[in-house]
């Protein structure tokens, strides 16, 4: 169920109010962000946009804002991932019947699958409740410990997921991401993950992105495809080398709590992450957002 998404796929973060409730009329404003920086779609409710932090009633609450507000000018594609297969699988049901363009999950973290047939036992009831949705598989070993073979997955997924459309790829091996777009001719779709790697991600073939800075800086991403793909190898470093320092300076602080220091910075509230995360202080966050603007990662 390939779909040829290309393009920039953001992972919103999801908007808190300061008790720490849903703020869902703060998504119109990032959704109309999104749009106006030529990004295809968003991520809704994975690990940028806290889903694992949040309940299945609000995380139902969220997506269907998102499709409400995006009204087919992006793609959404519903994070439905959970340690538990039934709440999974009711978040991939809603998803479907909401009007998602598709889903995704990740691999159970606490009970974690010691092999991709086990993993697939747990994925393919997630996915069968959707079943006309294209599913995608969020491969993110630094946060659920599955560091399992993608290639052997990508062999053994059509089997039990007829739904099975590709992975989203947040993980620095490239030789492995490599190898998974080239996977029967390039079979199935591969989003790469890891921001900011995007001119590696590029030199292999890469066409697909998701990513949490394309919340604010899509349009430095933007002009870094667009080196690429016109052959003006020095501009594509130079700009990768933007994107770098701009991740540095992210980095310095807990990224998550960074990264919606910036939207505020930029006029998005979306407030502050649940614990155990915590916001960056004032000084913190004003630090950052005046170096992404020196850097011109963002406007």
């Amino acid at each position: 169920m390939k779909t040829n998404w290309k393009g920039l796929i953001a992972a919103p973060h999801t908007p808190f109010a300061a008790d720490g409730s849903l703020n869902l009329g703060v998504i119109e404003k990032q959704c109309e962000k999104l749009i106006t920086d030529g990004v295809i779609g968003a991520f809704v409710c994975g690990s940028t946009g806290e889903g694992v932090s949040m309940s299945v009633a609000e995380r139902k609450a969220v997506v269907a804002r998102w499709i409400d507000v995006a009204s087919g000018r992006l793609k959404v594609v519903v994070h439905v991932g959970h340690t538990s297969i039934a709440d999974a699988a009711e978040l991939a049901a809603d998803a479907q019947a909401g009007g998602a363009d598709g889903i995704s999950a990740l691999a159970p973290y606490y009970f974690k699958p010691a092999s991709v047939g086990h993993l697939l036992d747990f994925l393919a009831p997630v996915a069968s409740a959707a079943p006309e949705l294209p599913f995608f598989y969020y491969h993110i070993p630094s946060m659920t410990g599955a560091a399992l073979p993608m290639v052997s997955l990508l062999e053994q997924a059509s089997e039990r997921i007829p739904s099975f459309a590709g992975l989203k790829f947040t993980h620095n091996d490239l030789l492995e991401f490599a190898a998974c777009l080239r996977f029967e001719n390039g079979r199935y779709d591969i989003f790469w993950g890891s921001d900011e790697c995007m001119l590696p991600a590029l030199s292999v073939g890469a066409v697909g992105f998701v990513g949490s800075t394309y919340n604010y800086s899509a349009p430095l991403y933007q002009k870094l495809r667009a080196a690429f793909a016109a052959s003006d190898l020095a501009e594509a470093m130079r700009l990768s080398d933007t994107v770098m320092d701009a991740v540095r300076a992210l980095l310095r602080n807990p990224g998550l709590s960074s990264g919606k220091a910036i939207m505020e910075g930029m006029g998005i509230p979306v407030g502050a992450p649940r614990p155990p995360l915590r916001p960056l202080t004032t000084a913190q966050a004003e630090i950052l957002v005046a170096r992404l603007r020196e850097l011109g990662a963002i406007g």
